[in-house]
């Protein structure tokens, strides 16, 4: 007979634990909606939080009138901060939010290394790859800020305006140093405790995870497939279409994560199906906003430079790790043959449409084949290898991740 427990289970998670070690100080670098809407909510927790914005005059405005023209009609907390002082900003931060473009984030970790303390949590905020390379932000963080900092991401389906109002909102926090066998581990739950603790008391709530590849394709793909949606909603296809391109772009999530070594029930959580269903829905995602645009008749070019949406760079620069990983992502390549012009907005979405035939899964191999050389550290496959330690008692360690 079959059984409820045959279908394939979410992700268990819990809330983080709470710790009596508090967070008193971080900072924001990016004073955009998104990067403003984190800051008030931090300093909304009671986290004394200093905002950092790339040019002088926003800074000054901020300071001023606790307000901003990117969250219309929102007052900002009286005890924000903003300066354009990186080394004012990050100055003695526990937490350090990167909420710049995918594209940004290297130029900008570059000139905050050598500032932060060992041990300071460093996340992205943003969700995208970087143009040039293919690699994930945590990459491109523990590239340019060494070993000694705690990298991860911040993810999950929040509108920025939504967060600066205060309403409840679940986030996902991903960082390779939860999992079990990390030698900082205990350090960084600590860490990761009194972010989810202090965000709890203006409405985030966060789960964590120690899979940031799965998260993090989640963040980077869910935009293309607004992108495509959006399409499909300015060319009245109906739900149902739009029902069907979502699923089309969940297997390219699925594939990929798994592709890259990832966990595929990651994308059921609030980092994956959550932040896409967000950002596919609304018309208040400029990924949304930029597929409608598409299938109304304007050109890639002009729309990628009036609406600064994260899935027009995303759906160019997967394609690299297409190549690389030798597979196809059918939404991602159906997206950017619209931005480049080789197929119409209705062409390419009847592509995604067309039927195909599901094979049975092949038996894994004992041994799994080696990845590309050239693919970056983060970005190949995970050892599944290691041997389990051997159990502690009374640890006094939180027994989830």
């Amino acid at each position: 007979m079959f059984e409820p427990t045959d279908l394939p289970q979410p992700p268990v998670t819990r809330p983080l634990a709470c710790v009596p070690q508090p967070l008193t100080r971080a900072a924001v670098l990016g004073a955009g909606a998104w990067g403003t809407a984190l800051a008030a909510a931090l300093q909304r927790a009671g986290v004394a939080t200093t905002l950092w914005a790339r040019r002088a005059d926003r800074a000054h405005h901020l300071n001023t009138t606790h307000r901003t023209d990117v969250l219309p009609g929102v007052a900002l907390p009286s005890g924000l901060r903003a300066t354009h002082h990186l080394a004012t900003a990050v100055e003695a931060a526990q937490v350090v939010l990167f909420a710049v473009p995918a594209s940004a984030t290297r130029e900008l970790a570059c000139q905050v290394a050598g500032l932060l303390a060992p041990g300071t949590l460093v996340l992205s905020a943003s969700k995208g790859f970087e143009p040039e390379s293919g690699a994930f932000m945590t990459e491109v963080l523990d590239d340019t800020l060494g070993h000694s900092i705690f990298t991860g991401v911040l993810s999950g389906p929040s509108f920025a305006l939504g967060v600066a109002q205060g309403d409840p909102t679940l986030l996902t926090l991903a960082m390779a140093a939860l999992d079990p066998g990390h030698p900082k581990r205990r350090l960084v739950q600590r860490q990761a405790d009194a972010l989810a603790r202090a965000l709890a008391l203006a409405h985030l709530r966060v789960e964590s995870t120690p899979d940031v590849i799965g998260a993090q394709v989640g963040g980077a793909l869910k935009n293309q497939i607004a992108i495509a949606c959006g399409m499909a909603t300015a060319l009245e296809l109906g739900e149902n279409a739009r029902a069907g391109i979502l699923s089309r772009g969940l297997d390219d999530m699925r594939r990929l994560t798994l592709a890259l070594g990832g966990r595929a029930e990651t994308l059921l959580g609030s980092c994956g199906v959550g932040d896409l269903f967000l950002t596919a829905a609304s018309p208040q995602s400029r990924n949304t906003r930029l597929g409608m645009r598409l299938a109304g008749g304007a050109t890639g070019i002009a729309c990628e430079q009036d609406e600064l949406a994260e899935g027009a760079f995303s759906a160019r620069t997967v394609a690299r790790l297409e190549d690389r990983l030798g597979i196809r992502l059918d939404l991602a390549a159906a997206v950017r043959d619209v931005l480049d012009g080789v197929r119409t907005p209705a062409e390419a979405l009847a592509g995604l449409l067309e039927p195909r035939t599901h094979a049975l899964p092949r038996p894994r191999p004992a041994t799994p084949p080696a990845p590309p050389p050239d693919l970056p550290a983060l970005l190949r496959p995970l050892d599944r290898t290691r041997k389990a330690r051997p159990a502690q008692a009374h640890s006094g360690e939180s027994s989830h991740v």
